[in-house]
């Protein structure tokens, strides 16, 4: 990952043939079309903020990798940002990382719970 005055934040990707692009959400491995999918359906280049941009990889490793529950222990994170003309890389503390899975989990919750509030409600309204 990189910051340049011409194109901004960039993820770096290389093939073994030694080809290389940037983008500004990639993902490679095991999933990674699944993980390219929902990176294209919700990463909104100059929109998406970094804390919004936390909780989207939260929800896409959720999702892509092969582990019954994410947990802290299983993940690093970092982010990279630029503070007084400086690109700075920060590792998330384990804390951090914690704080995030466990938010997601919490919206994942209470989206299943209105979805099945709302099919009860629509089954009523059929009897």
């Amino acid at each position: 990952m990189g910051w340049d005055k011409h194109y901004g934040f960039q993820l770096y990707q290389s093939d073994p043939s030694g080809n290389y692009g940037g983008w500004k959400a990639t993902c490679i491995g095991n999933n990674s079309a699944a993980a390219i999918s929902v990176l294209k359906q919700e990463y909104k280049d100059g929109e998406t903020s970094l804390k919004d941009a936390l909780a989207l990889t939260v929800k896409v490793l959720s999702k892509t990798l092969d582990t019954t529950k994410l947990t802290a222990d299983k993940l690093e994170m970092s982010t990279l940002t630029r503070e007084n003309n400086k690109t700075v890389i920060r590792v998330l503390p384990q804390k951090e990382v914690t704080a995030l899975i466990a938010a997601f989990e919490k919206e994942e919750q209470e989206k299943a719970e209105a979805a099945k509030r709302e099919k009860e409600r629509e089954k009523a309204v059929k009897s």
